[in-house]
């Protein structure tokens, strides 16, 4: 594949509905509930050559990078807004709740979750941050090890300290960057 050709052996391309990629535990599609067996038992889907995954088992994951689908306000240049109401722009924010509730029970007790994304919409930043504190308390924020980019947003549901674990890069900042943010999730415990 793609990935061998570039020497990245450890990324497999899969095919998954992240809204329903959650299986139960006591789910006949697999024999074994290791995350390598249900890769290995699966097909290439006919049209693009992705594996096609039913989903996987709760508590799979030591680590997960969370970007979801977005507004993509913060990427240059943007000729173009197909958004003309506000609620369209808010179903991305919407889905991407789905999408982490799902990340959540996919990942381990002490397991990271990075979410990012490619917008400087806050509805989809500091007030995602805001839903998945509220929502899911066995998910910790931590601060990011490097000092780029800029705090969270004032007045958009973080506390200041909150604000401070997170990063967020503006196009219009002295970096010269596309407009995206991220920030950095420990799982205490299970829910």
């Amino acid at each position: 594949s793609l990935f061998q050709d570039m020497g990245a052996s450890c990324i497999v391309p899969i095919a998954l509905d992240a809204t329903k990629s959650v299986l139960r535990p006591d789910s006949q599609t697999w024999s074994s509930h290791h995350v390598a067996d249900i890769i290995n038992k699966s097909s290439e889907s006919g049209k693009d050559g992705l594996l096609e995954i039913k989903g996987f088992f709760p508590e799979s994951f030591d680590r997960i990078i969370l970007d979801p689908p977005c507004t993509a306000l913060g990427l240059r240049p943007k000729l173009r807004v197909p958004f003309k109401t506000l609620n369209q722009l808010e179903k991305y924010a919407d889905y991407a709740r789905k999408i982490i509730s799902s990340a959540v029970i996919l990942l381990k007790d002490g397991g990271t979750l990075t979410y990012s994304t490619c917008t400087i919409n806050a509805g989809e930043n500091e007030k995602m941050i805001r839903y998945i504190l509220d929502k899911h308390p066995c998910m910790k924020l931590v601060p990011i090890e490097f000092d780029i980019g800029n705090p969270g947003l004032p007045r958009c549901s973080l506390s200041d300290e909150e604000r401070g674990m997170v990063r967020r890069f503006d196009p219009c900042d002295e970096g010269d960057t596309m407009g995206f943010f991220v920030a950095k999730f420990i799982k205490i415990c299970s829910e």
